[in-house]
């Protein structure tokens, strides 16, 4: 029966749910956002009290992904082969991409395909961090440190220390945060 209903629920948000407009729609925005956040309660391994979950995310079957108080999915987010954990108060953009796993190319004598696939990433997003629109962040990052800025497309190649501000392709370091207010 647990199966049923997880499956009711997958097919109710990407046949119907994911394509709602988005909450920022005056009046009724919300309210499309909240049944989004109903199939994604269902679905994902946990989810806090969410700000938004907006249109066309895409998270595979959810059962990867935790996901904290505050926090934010923008328009057309996407991960695959990721097991993802989602602090609180993260603000994710649109158009933000997570890339896991991979394919094997150890050898040449066998084509890339018939390889295999690489096991999923782990991905740990620590809390208050801002990953801006149209950023991507590859499989061999494990760790977005707490209070991380990520600038506007910007290709995450590898672990964000705490405070930082990065941006760029691959993205590099560009600042640090205030520690007080300026």
């Amino acid at each position: 029966m647990k199966k049923f209903k997880r499956l009711f629920f997958f097919l109710l948000y990407y046949c119907f749910a994911q394509y709602l407009p988005s909450s920022y729609l005056p009046i009724i925005g919300k309210y499309f956002n909240r049944i989004r956040q109903f199939c994604c309660r269902r679905l994902f391994k946990s989810l806090g009290k969410t700000e938004t979950i907006q249109r066309k995310v895409y998270f595979g079957s959810g059962k990867n992904i935790e996901m904290g108080n505050g926090s934010s999915l923008g328009t057309n987010f996407n991960m695959q082969q990721v097991v993802l954990s989602i602090g609180e108060n993260i603000m994710i953009a649109e158009n933000v991409t997570i890339i896991g796993g991979g394919h094997n190319f150890d050898r040449r004598d066998i084509p890339m395909i018939k390889q295999g696939k690489l096991p999923k990433s782990d991905l740990v997003i620590k809390d208050d961090v801002w990953i801006g629109a149209n950023s991507i962040i590859l499989g061999k990052v494990n760790k977005i440190g707490k209070g991380v800025i990520i600038g506007a497309g910007s290709v995450v190649t590898k672990e964000i220390p705490q405070y930082t501000i990065v941006a760029g392709n691959p993205a590099v370091v560009k600042g640090m945060r205030p520690y007080e207010a300026i």
